[in-house]
């Protein structure tokens, strides 16, 4: 490439018009000449000992440049150029490729946190519903063995009421036969009465302690008879059982009460 740029400089001086080999071995620079601005005349004593007087820091190195800019590019430059270029276009085509493949990868992760975040929210939202509906559940559980328990408590309750009312009652039924049976076997002992069963005659008459009763207009006896088991059926020595005796005997209501007792 050198030489090629150095026969072009030459052909454009027109230095070296008789001569038909461009080899530089031919060409010697005289040292008091260089760096001057214009070339001197050759001598004509011999054509292979001819001297160039070159300005080697002005056109040469200018036509040399030049040369160097338009001349033709060589094929293995050319292919090696060619060669570079596709390398970079490869890279670049890689790079955008897998710069592609980063933000689709990225974009991949951000939709997978984003579904993943999704189903734990919506996770969560079921835990939460399932704990407030057995929170529910438990309530009403509660709630219910509440009123059972206060329902129980409550029948509990009433039965006890109605136990203990019961057993006031009959403590009380047997405090009124315990007194009664005092009553009447006083009044039994009184009247010459042997039992309740057994009527008293006299003088071809017959009557019994609950007729007697009656009589005597005593509707506390009567009801003390009855008590202690006395028949309010018996019949007299007249045929008339004790409220029949009774009805007879009232006169405006004197043995209403008595009445009463024996209704």
């Amino acid at each position: 490439l050198a030489q090629a740029i150095l026969a072009q400089a030459q052909n454009q001086q027109g230095i070296f018009p008789h001569h038909s080999s461009n080899r530089l071995a031919s060409r010697r620079l005289t040292p008091a000449v260089m760096g001057q601005s214009e070339c001197k005349g050759l001598s004509t004593s011999d054509a292979t000992t001819d001297t160039v007087k070159v300005n080697v820091g002005g056109t040469l190195l200018a036509d040399a440049a030049g040369a160097a800019q338009t001349s033709p590019k060589h094929p293995a430059a050319e292919e090696q150029l060619r060669c570079q270029k596709e390398e970079v276009k490869e890279k670049q085509l890689r790079q955008e490729c897998e710069e592609e493949e980063r933000r689709r990868q990225e974009a991949e992760e951000q939709q997978r946190l984003e579904r993943e975040r999704a189903e734990e929210q919506l996770r969560l939202e079921h835990v939460r519903a399932a704990e407030a509906q057995a929170r529910q559940e438990q309530c009403l559980r509660e709630e219910a063995e509440r009123a059972e328990c206060e329902a129980a408590e409550k029948v509990a309750a009433e039965a006890a009421t109605r136990r203990a009312e019961n057993d006031r009652k009959c403590a009380a039924e047997e405090q009124a036969r315990k007194e009664a049976q005092e009553k009447v076997d006083v009044f039994l002992k009184a009247k010459g009465f042997k039992t309740m069963s057994m009527p008293r005659t006299s003088c071809f008459t017959a009557s019994y302690p609950l007729h007697v009763a009656v009589q005597e207009n005593n509707a506390g006896l009567v009801s003390a008879l009855l008590l202690s088991g006395a028949d309010k059926k018996v019949k007299n020595s007249t045929g008339k059982t004790p409220l029949e005796a009774a009805e007879k005997l009232n006169k405006k209501g004197s043995h209403a009460a008595v009445i009463v007792a024996l209704a």
